[in-house]
Protein backbone atom coordinates (compact mmCIF):
# COMPACT_ATOMS: atom_id res chain seq x y z
CA UNK A 1 0.00 0.00 0.00
CA UNK A 2 3.18 2.24 -0.82
CA UNK A 3 1.00 4.48 -2.81
CA UNK A 4 -1.77 5.36 -0.48
CA UNK A 5 0.95 5.64 2.66
CA UNK A 6 2.30 8.64 -0.08
CA UNK A 7 -0.40 11.06 -0.11
CA UNK A 8 -0.96 10.89 3.26
CA UNK A 9 1.34 12.87 6.07
CA UNK A 10 1.57 11.62 9.46
CA UNK A 11 1.09 14.22 12.50
CA UNK A 12 1.59 13.28 16.35
CA UNK A 13 -0.22 15.06 18.23
CA UNK A 14 0.77 16.80 21.88
CA UNK A 15 -0.58 13.62 23.69
CA UNK A 16 1.59 11.39 21.79
CA UNK A 17 -1.19 9.69 19.49
CA UNK A 18 -0.76 10.07 15.74
CA UNK A 19 -3.27 11.19 13.29
CA UNK A 20 -3.19 11.67 9.13
CA UNK A 21 -3.28 14.40 6.99
CA UNK A 22 -4.30 13.80 3.34
CA UNK A 23 -6.28 15.09 0.48
CA UNK A 24 -8.69 12.31 0.27
CA UNK A 25 -10.65 10.40 3.27
CA UNK A 26 -9.89 7.11 1.04
CA UNK A 27 -6.18 7.53 1.61
CA UNK A 28 -6.47 8.28 5.23
CA UNK A 29 -8.69 4.80 5.60
CA UNK A 30 -6.00 2.52 3.68
CA UNK A 31 -3.55 3.73 5.61
CA UNK A 32 -5.27 3.08 9.06
CA UNK A 33 -6.47 0.15 7.68
CA UNK A 34 -2.56 -1.11 7.32
CA UNK A 35 -1.28 0.39 10.47
CA UNK A 36 -3.73 -1.78 11.76
CA UNK A 37 -2.26 -5.44 10.42
CA UNK A 38 0.65 -4.02 11.23
CA UNK A 39 2.43 -1.92 8.52
CA UNK A 40 2.44 1.98 9.73
CA UNK A 41 3.22 4.92 8.11
CA UNK A 42 6.31 6.44 9.93
CA UNK A 43 7.53 9.35 8.37
CA UNK A 44 7.23 11.05 4.89
CA UNK A 45 8.39 13.79 2.48
CA UNK A 46 8.76 14.93 -1.02
CA UNK A 47 11.73 12.82 -1.36
CA UNK A 48 10.97 9.46 0.97
CA UNK A 49 9.08 7.82 3.30
CA UNK A 50 9.54 5.42 6.31
CA UNK A 51 7.37 2.02 6.98
CA UNK A 52 7.20 -0.16 10.50
CA UNK A 53 6.59 -3.40 9.16
CA UNK A 54 5.34 -6.50 11.66
CA UNK A 55 8.48 -7.40 13.09
CA UNK A 56 9.32 -3.91 13.62
CA UNK A 57 11.50 -3.35 11.17
CA UNK A 58 11.75 0.10 9.39
CA UNK A 59 12.05 0.71 5.38
CA UNK A 60 12.78 3.82 3.82
CA UNK A 61 11.89 4.19 0.19
CA UNK A 62 13.15 6.66 -1.77
CA UNK A 63 10.35 8.86 -4.08
CA UNK A 64 11.82 9.01 -7.54
CA UNK A 65 8.58 10.04 -9.58
CA UNK A 66 4.72 11.18 -8.83
CA UNK A 67 1.88 11.12 -11.58
CA UNK A 68 -0.96 12.81 -9.19
CA UNK A 69 -4.92 11.71 -9.97
CA UNK A 70 -6.97 14.01 -12.36
CA UNK A 71 -10.14 13.54 -13.10
CA UNK A 72 -9.27 12.92 -16.82
CA UNK A 73 -7.17 9.66 -15.99
CA UNK A 74 -8.87 8.60 -12.82
CA UNK A 75 -5.90 7.13 -11.11
CA UNK A 76 -2.36 8.13 -10.03
CA UNK A 77 1.18 6.52 -9.18
CA UNK A 78 4.45 6.91 -7.91
CA UNK A 79 8.64 5.17 -8.22
CA UNK A 80 9.80 4.19 -5.27
CA UNK A 81 13.12 3.07 -4.38
CA UNK A 82 13.62 0.43 -1.68
CA UNK A 83 16.88 2.02 0.02
CA UNK A 84 17.96 -1.43 1.27
CA UNK A 85 17.65 -3.12 -1.63
CA UNK A 86 17.89 -0.85 -4.48
CA UNK A 87 14.86 -1.78 -5.89
CA UNK A 88 12.63 0.27 -8.09
CA UNK A 89 8.97 -0.27 -8.21
CA UNK A 90 5.90 1.71 -10.18
CA UNK A 91 2.85 1.36 -7.97
CA UNK A 92 -0.61 2.84 -9.27
CA UNK A 93 -4.36 3.12 -8.66
CA UNK A 94 -6.93 3.79 -9.58
CA UNK A 95 -10.87 3.70 -10.46
CA UNK A 96 -11.67 -0.44 -11.68
CA UNK A 97 -12.76 0.86 -15.04
CA UNK A 98 -9.33 2.17 -15.66
CA UNK A 99 -7.55 0.13 -13.96
CA UNK A 100 -8.91 -2.98 -15.26
CA UNK A 101 -7.33 -2.30 -18.64
CA UNK A 102 -4.03 -2.02 -17.30
CA UNK A 103 -3.26 -4.78 -15.10
CA UNK A 104 -2.56 -8.38 -16.57
CA UNK A 105 -5.67 -10.20 -17.32
CA UNK A 106 -7.36 -11.98 -13.95
CA UNK A 107 -10.81 -13.99 -13.51
CA UNK A 108 -11.71 -11.97 -10.14
CA UNK A 109 -11.46 -8.14 -10.33
CA UNK A 110 -14.55 -7.82 -12.40
CA UNK A 111 -16.62 -10.06 -9.91
CA UNK A 112 -15.21 -8.81 -6.72
CA UNK A 113 -15.87 -4.98 -8.17
CA UNK A 114 -19.44 -5.46 -8.34
CA UNK A 115 -19.75 -7.40 -5.00
CA UNK A 116 -18.19 -3.73 -2.97
CA UNK A 117 -20.53 -1.76 -5.55
CA UNK A 118 -23.62 -3.52 -4.38
CA UNK A 119 -22.71 -2.87 -1.06
CA UNK A 120 -22.03 0.70 -1.84
CA UNK A 121 -18.27 0.60 -1.35
CA UNK A 122 -16.36 2.85 -3.20
CA UNK A 123 -13.49 0.81 -4.78
CA UNK A 124 -9.91 1.35 -5.93
CA UNK A 125 -7.58 -1.19 -7.58
CA UNK A 126 -4.14 -1.48 -6.78
CA UNK A 127 -1.19 -2.59 -9.13
CA UNK A 128 2.28 -3.15 -9.12
CA UNK A 129 5.48 -3.17 -11.85
CA UNK A 130 9.14 -4.17 -10.76
CA UNK A 131 11.56 -1.70 -13.01
CA UNK A 132 14.83 -2.81 -13.84
CA UNK A 133 17.55 -0.24 -13.65
CA UNK A 134 17.58 0.03 -17.22
CA UNK A 135 14.01 0.02 -17.67
CA UNK A 136 13.56 3.01 -14.86
CA UNK A 137 16.65 4.80 -16.87
CA UNK A 138 14.65 4.67 -19.82
CA UNK A 139 11.76 5.82 -18.80
CA UNK A 140 13.35 8.47 -16.50
CA UNK A 141 14.91 9.74 -19.96
CA UNK A 142 11.72 9.71 -22.12
CA UNK A 143 9.70 11.32 -19.29
CA UNK A 144 12.24 14.49 -18.60
CA UNK A 145 12.12 15.01 -22.52
CA UNK A 146 8.60 14.93 -22.34
CA UNK A 147 8.34 17.59 -19.52
CA UNK A 148 10.65 19.82 -21.84
CA UNK A 149 7.52 20.17 -24.37
CA UNK A 150 5.58 22.88 -24.13
CA UNK A 151 2.30 23.85 -24.88
CA UNK A 152 -0.86 21.58 -25.29
CA UNK A 153 1.03 18.87 -26.28
CA UNK A 154 2.86 18.16 -22.97
CA UNK A 155 0.43 16.72 -21.41
CA UNK A 156 -0.13 13.95 -23.59
CA UNK A 157 3.57 13.55 -24.00
CA UNK A 158 4.09 13.09 -20.73
CA UNK A 159 0.45 10.52 -20.38
CA UNK A 160 2.14 8.59 -23.61
CA UNK A 161 5.44 7.89 -21.62
CA UNK A 162 3.83 6.82 -18.76
CA UNK A 163 1.51 4.64 -20.44
CA UNK A 164 4.14 2.67 -23.00
CA UNK A 165 6.99 2.47 -20.10
CA UNK A 166 4.98 1.80 -17.03
CA UNK A 167 1.74 0.82 -17.43
CA UNK A 168 2.34 -2.82 -19.32
CA UNK A 169 1.78 -5.69 -17.62
CA UNK A 170 0.83 -4.37 -14.08
CA UNK A 171 0.74 -7.23 -11.12
CA UNK A 172 -2.58 -6.63 -9.80
CA UNK A 173 -2.11 -5.83 -5.93
CA UNK A 174 -5.46 -5.41 -4.47
CA UNK A 175 -8.80 -3.85 -4.46
CA UNK A 176 -10.08 -1.86 -1.68
CA UNK A 177 -13.61 -1.04 -0.52
CA UNK A 178 -14.08 2.19 1.21
CA UNK A 179 -17.75 3.20 3.11
CA UNK A 180 -18.79 6.47 2.16
CA UNK A 181 -20.57 7.51 5.39
CA UNK A 182 -23.32 9.78 4.97
CA UNK A 183 -23.47 13.09 6.28
CA UNK A 184 -25.49 13.80 9.39
CA UNK A 185 -29.37 13.93 8.96
CA UNK A 186 -29.15 13.58 5.15
CA UNK A 187 -31.55 10.63 5.56
CA UNK A 188 -34.11 13.11 7.43
CA UNK A 189 -33.67 15.50 5.01
CA UNK A 190 -34.05 13.70 1.75
CA UNK A 191 -37.33 11.55 3.60
CA UNK A 192 -38.69 15.09 4.41
CA UNK A 193 -38.49 16.17 0.84
CA UNK A 194 -39.85 13.29 -0.37
CA UNK A 195 -42.93 13.76 1.85
CA UNK A 196 -43.15 17.18 0.73
CA UNK A 197 -43.54 15.78 -2.88
CA UNK A 198 -40.72 17.16 -4.56
CA UNK A 199 -39.07 14.99 -6.90
CA UNK A 200 -35.24 14.48 -6.47
CA UNK A 201 -32.85 13.21 -9.39
CA UNK A 202 -29.88 11.52 -8.12
CA UNK A 203 -26.79 12.55 -10.50
CA UNK A 204 -23.38 10.69 -9.91
CA UNK A 205 -19.56 9.14 -11.08
CA UNK A 206 -20.08 6.16 -9.62
CA UNK A 207 -21.04 2.69 -10.41
CA UNK A 208 -24.94 2.43 -10.97
CA UNK A 209 -24.78 -0.86 -7.87
CA UNK A 210 -23.01 1.88 -5.86
CA UNK A 211 -25.21 4.72 -6.59
CA UNK A 212 -28.32 2.42 -6.20
CA UNK A 213 -27.14 1.69 -2.31
CA UNK A 214 -26.54 5.01 -1.83
CA UNK A 215 -29.87 6.06 -2.77
CA UNK A 216 -32.15 3.54 -0.68
CA UNK A 217 -29.30 3.56 2.15
CA UNK A 218 -29.94 7.46 2.26
CA UNK A 219 -33.67 7.07 2.19
CA UNK A 220 -33.73 9.15 -1.27
CA UNK A 221 -35.99 6.39 -2.37
CA UNK A 222 -37.68 3.82 -0.48
CA UNK A 223 -36.74 -0.06 -0.86
CA UNK A 224 -39.84 -1.01 -2.41
CA UNK A 225 -39.53 1.71 -5.06
CA UNK A 226 -38.98 0.84 -8.45
CA UNK A 227 -36.02 3.26 -9.76
CA UNK A 228 -35.50 3.90 -13.28
CA UNK A 229 -31.84 4.00 -13.99
CA UNK A 230 -30.32 5.26 -17.40
CA UNK A 231 -26.59 5.23 -18.48
CA UNK A 232 -25.43 7.40 -20.64
CA UNK A 233 -21.94 6.52 -20.63
CA UNK A 234 -20.04 3.36 -18.76
CA UNK A 235 -18.14 5.97 -16.52
CA UNK A 236 -21.28 7.88 -15.40
CA UNK A 237 -24.75 6.82 -14.23
CA UNK A 238 -27.86 8.64 -13.44
CA UNK A 239 -30.82 7.89 -11.22
CA UNK A 240 -33.97 9.20 -11.81
CA UNK A 241 -36.58 9.10 -9.29
CA UNK A 242 -40.04 9.25 -10.17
Amino acid sequence: MVEAHEQVTPVTNDDGTVTYQASSPDEVAIVQWTESVGVALISRDRASMTLRLPTLTEVTYDILAVFPFTSESKRMGIIIRDRSSGQITFVQKGADVIMAKIVQKNDWLEEETGNMAREGLRTLVLGRKKLSKDAYEEFDRRYRQAQLVTGAQRVSAIEKVVTECLEVDVELLALTGVEDKLQEDVKSTLELLRNAGLKIWMLTGDKIETATNIAVSSKLVARNQYIHQVAKRKLASIIAVS
